[in-house]
C-alpha cells in the first residue's frame, strides 16, 4: 500500500519546496497542493477565514483532495499533500483517508523567519500572516513537528527519508 503524507504550516513554511525535492525520491508520487485546489473555485472564491463561504470552499477544497488521493492510492502512488490545516480540515482527512493512515508533519519555522519568507510573496496581508502562523503554533493535530527555521530543505527530506523508509524507494 502507498502512504499519504500531509505536509502542512503556514504560508512560506517550506511545504511546495520541500515537497518538490522530496517526490523524486518516493518511487511513484503525485503532490497535490491544496490551494490550487480551492482556487479551482473561481466565482465567488473565498479564503478560508472569509466567513460561512471560506470554510465552505475550504472544506470542499479537502473533499476534493481526498477523492484525488483516492484516485492516486488506487494507481498505486504515494500522495504528499499541502495544506494550511486547522483542527477541522486535520480531522476531515484523517476520517476520509483512514484505510491509508495519513501521516501530518508541521513544518514551523519561527515567525520572524516566516515573515522574512513571506515579503516576495505578495498575495497575504501581514494580519493573515500572523492569524495562519498562530493557528499552526496551537496546531496539535500533526505526527511530526520540524522547526526548519535554520534546516534546508535537503535537510528535511534526509530527515523524512530517514523518519519514513517506507515512503522511499
Amino acid at each position: 500500500m502507498k502512504n499519504v503524507f500531509i505536509l502542512t504550516g503556514p504560508p512560506a513554511s517550506g511545504k511546495n519546496t520541500i515537497a518538490m525535492q522530496l517526490a523524486p525520491h518516493l518511487s511513484r508520487c503525485a503532490v497535490i497542493d491544496v490551494d490550487l485546489v480551492r482556487w479551482m473555485v473561481i466565482h465567488p472564491h473565498k479564503a478560508p477565514w472569509d466567513g460561512e463561504e471560506g470554510k465552505r470552499q475550504q472544506v470542499l477544497g479537502v473533499e476534493n483532495t481526498c477523492l484525488l488521493t483516492q484516485s492516486f492510492l488506487e494507481a498505486n502512488l504515494s500522495v504528499l499533500i499541502l495544506d494550511v490545516l486547522s483542527s477541522e480540515t486535520a480531522m476531515l482527512y484523517k476520517t476520509r483517508l483512514a484505510a491509508s493512515a495519513p501521516q501530518i508533519i508541521l513544518l514551523l519555522p519561527t515567525f520572524e523567519e516566516i515573515i522574512r519568507r513571506n515579503r516576495v510573496r505578495s498575495r497575504l496581508t501581514n494580519e493573515e500572516i500572523s492569524m495562519l502562523y498562530e493557528q499552526n503554533r496551537h496546531f496539535t493535530l500533526y505526527d511530526e513537528k520540524i522547526d526548519n527555521t535554520a534546516v534546508s530543505a535537503e535537510q528535511v527530506v534526509e530527515w523524512f527519508l530517514a523518519r519514513y523508509p517506507e515512503g522511499g524507494r
